[in-house]
Parts: structure tokens; sequence; C-alpha cells
């Protein structure tokens, strides 16, 4: 006669049944949601430009107003989740999210749709830590990896349907239908979830540290204000010089905060740890590539290609669609050869991607290719990674630790688009010269009004410098995931330390 021991509860015994599928889904698609809404804007970019008559600043403040507020206020988010609950935070941050949505929809001008943007991110905070936190609680360690593959998958789906959607609204109803899309399905997970989520929170209820959370978003928008400014010309030095200062001030401000703050929002023995570290910077730097190319190239499949918006949109899909197949793959690879080459692998398939992207020029066949490479490598990646990290952390404070890893990502996002379209911008106008205007738009609505031989002149022109800060651009978008890949090699554990864990 065999005897089984007696165990304690664990969270995961309160969802033995089917219902911890749904969770699954519920939270995936909550996470769709946020992703959504950056994926539907890419295609949408022309259109503002138009509509709002914005320069490519003023877009990467449109859109990376949203990222700094979101990458500022995650850490926050997560340790107030973990204080007053994953479920009531997430569904908080899911009703502004679709108020905020509903106003941006009826923005006139650029700064509305700013600030309305950055309220947006703080609505994302709320969101997406406790997302993925309530998928901790509610399965085993042995079903963690597969659960969070899903949930990176069903995020894909957002990607994918993003440029799609959006396409067609933009193409129909103007850039501001794109902000419409979010609200029914927030609507629709907000019911659900308050009916079958479970509320879970940190049972030593540590107070949340406030001040170090302002010094974060101090730090992480002075550091993009300061790439994003540098790329425009217009801006005085001094000004760009005394916000990367204050970035710096912040940032040591924050360390310090950390180091004697009682209850820090970063837990120090993480910093300390290789995995943790290492899946951090990775996610940050594959998401800083993706991110940098999707700005460049949503311009040139509609200015230069002359795609629709619902057609650029469908040109982007392969992408999201291998990135939602290879995140299926991604578990069993990683333990067939470790962590280390699964995320390493993925990573250096997203460079090559990114390469092929910036070198394409105007063949879509080459463009698709680089597209898939980058969906793969984005699919292997980033759900190991993200399982790596997790792994890591306390279940108590669950939400802290997703709320890190989501911080990552979203510097890497907003620095993306800050980086790569300061790079972009600052080539093409000394490619470009006196004719080429401030923007590629500008010139070939400059080359459409004059006609003739002096058009087509203008219009080359700016489309060849174009091509070169593309060319440029991206390469440096696949430079710094190259690094990544190093870091995911050296910091990552290996098959073999993965299988003796």
């Amino acid at each position: 006669m065999t005897t089984t021991a007696v165990t304690l509860p664990t969270p995961t015994d309160t969802f033995q049944d089917r219902r911890r599928w749904a969770v699954l889904a519920l939270m995936g698609l909550a996470l769709c949601v946020v992703v959504l809404n950056n994926s539907a804007l890419n295609v949408a970019i022309p259109a503002m430009m138009r509509d709002l008559e914005a320069d490519l600043p003023t877009v990467q403040w449109i859109i990376d107003s949203y990222s700094i507020v979101f990458a500022g206020l995650l850490i926050l988010a997560g340790a107030c989740s973990d204080r007053w609950g994953r479920k009531r935070m997430t569904l908080a941050g899911l009703l502004v999210f679709g108020a905020a949505s509903l106003l941006s929809a009826f923005s006139t001008e650029a700064w509305q749709l700013i600030a309305l943007r950055g309220l947006l991110g703080a609505a994302a905070a709320l969101v997406m830590p406790g997302t993925l936190a309530i998928l901790l609680h509610a399965f085993s360690k042995q079903e963690r990896a597969f659960a969070i593959a899903v949930w990176s998958g069903i995020a894909a789906l957002g990607i994918a349907l993003g440029p799609i959607l959006g396409g067609l609204v933009v193409e129909r109803a103007g850039w501001s239908a794109v902000f419409l899309l979010n609200v029914p399905l927030v609507g629709g997970v907000l019911i659900a979830s308050a009916v079958l989520v479970r509320e879970s929170a940190d049972s030593h209820r540590r107070p949340v540290d406030v001040l170090g959370a302002l010094l974060s978003v101090v730090a992480i928008g002075a550091l993009v204000f300061a790439v994003i400014e540098f790329g425009a010309p217009d801006t005085p030095g001094w000004i760009v010089s005394a916000s990367a200062a204050l970035a710096l001030l912040a940032t040591a401000a924050v360390v310090l905060r950390l180091r004697s703050a009682r209850y820090p929002l970063i837990e120090l023995s993480l910093l300390r740890d290789r995995r943790f570290v290492g899946a951090a910077i990775s996610n940050m730097l594959l998401f800083f590539g993706l991110a940098g190319s999707l700005f460049v190239l949503t311009q040139r499949l509609q200015f230069q290609l002359g795609m629709s918006p619902l057609t650029a949109g469908l040109a982007v899909g392969p992408i999201a669609l291998t990135v939602a197949a290879a995140s299926a793959c991604a578990p069993r690879l990683a333990r067939r050869i470790g962590p280390r080459y699964a995320v390493g692998a993925g990573m250096a398939l997203a460079t090559a991607g990114f390469l092929s992207l910036g070198w394409s020029g105007h063949d879509y066949p080459v463009i698709v290719l680089g597209l898939v490479a980058v969906g793969i490598g984005f699919g292997l990646a980033a759900p190991v990674a993200t399982a790596v990290l997790v792994s890591a952390v306390s279940q108590d404070r669950a939400s802290s630790g997703a709320a890190l890893n989501d911080t990552m990502q979203e510097i890497g996002f907003a620095l993306g688009i800050a980086v790569i379209g300061a790079t972009l911008n600052r080539w093409y106008l000394a490619a470009a010269g006196e004719g080429g205007g401030s923007t590629l738009y500008e010139a070939l609505t400059t080359a459409e009004l004059l006609g003739g031989p002096a058009g087509a002149e203008i219009a080359e022109q700016a489309g060849a410098a174009f091509d070169r800060s593309g060319a440029v651009a991206l390469t440096l978008a696949a430079v710094v995931t190259a690094a990544g890949t190093l870091i995911a090699v050296r910091l990552l554990p290996s098959a073999g330390r993965d299988r003796g864990a």
C-alpha cells in the first residue's frame, strides 16, 4: 500500500476546473486590447500627418506618449496590483482604457491626442501586470510555460489584427476610428472577467513606494524626450542636453531610492539574478527593433509603394501570423535546447529580418521574407524570455515581477520609436536637401502640386533620401537586437542548467 503526503493548498488548487482556461483566454484578450491600439495606430500615421498637419517628431510623440507613461507607471501599477488585488486593478485599467479610447476618437488637435494617448498608457499600465500575474496564480508551475505561450500568442493576434482592422477603419472613417476598435473588446473582457476571474493579492500587503515610481517616470520621460527632440532640427541643443542631464539625474535618484527605501518597487535581489537581467534586457532590445522597424515600414508601404491603409495593414500581416505560430512552438524548443539558445536563435533571426527590411527597398517579396524572419524570431524569443523572467519572481510579488518585464518591453518600444525615428529624421533631412521638405509626405505633396519634371525630380530625390535614411535606421535596429542576442547567450540558463533546475 502506498501513501501520499498531505500538501497545503496552493493558489492553483482553486482553479482545478475549466475556468482557468477561460481566465487564460480573457487575460490574453485583455493584453490584446493593449497591443491592438499601438499596432493599429501604425497604419494611421500618414492619415494623422495629413489631418493634424503633424511633422515626424509630433507623430513620434503621439505614439510615444503612450509608451512613456505606460513604462513609467508599470512598476507602480504592479506594486498596487500586488497590494490591492490583481483583478481589481486590471478591471479598473480596462474601464479607463475604454473611456480614454472614446475621448481619443474625438481629438481635433495633435496636443489633445498626445495627452489622451498618455492617459491610455496609464490605463494600460494598470491592465498589463495583472494579466500575467493572474495567470501565474491560476496555473501550476508545470503549466505556466504553456500558459505564457498562449497568452503571448493571443497578444500576437492583436498585433496581427491591429494593422488590418486599423487599415480598414482608417480607409472608411479616418484615423480617429482606430480608437473605437478598443471599445467593444474592452466591454466584453470587462463583463466576462468580472464574473470568471478570482481575486488574488500579495499576502504581505507591502506599502507602495510612490516616490520611486515618480522618479522612474521622470527618468524614462526625460530620456525619450531628449532622443525625440534630438531628431527635430528646430529644437535648441540646450533643451536636448538639459533633458538628457535630467534623465541621468533621475536614473541615479531611482537607484538611490531602490537602495534606501524599506519597500522598494523592485527587489534588488532580482537585479543580481543573471536570468532575470538577461531576460529583461533581451525583451527590451527585441521590442526596440520591432517598434522601430514597423515605424519605418508603414511609411514606406503607404508613401513609397502607394498602398492604402488597409492594403498596408494586410502587407505587414506576415509578421504577426508568424509570431503567433512561433509562440506556440517556443516552449517545446526551449525544453529541447534550453532558454539560452532558444532566445538567442530567435533574436538572431529577428536581427536578420531587420537588416532585410532596411535594405529591401521597394521589393515587396523581399519585405515579406524580412517580416517572416522578424515574426518567427520574435515569437521564439519573447515567450521564452518572459517565462525565464517570471520564474525568478516569488508568487506574492507576481504583479511586480511581471510589471518590470513589461516596463523593459515598453522602454524598448518607446526608445525604438524615438531612436529609430530620430535617426530616420536626421538622415532624411541631410539627404533630401532643401527641396525635400521636413518629411517624405511633405515632399511628395509638394511634388504633386508642382507636377511635371520639377515635381518628378522632387519626388525622386525625396524617395531616394528616405530609402537611405530607412536603411541606416533599420541597420541600427539590427545592431541593437544583435547586442541583445549576445546578452541572451551570455546570461540566460543553458539546457543543462535548465534541466537541473
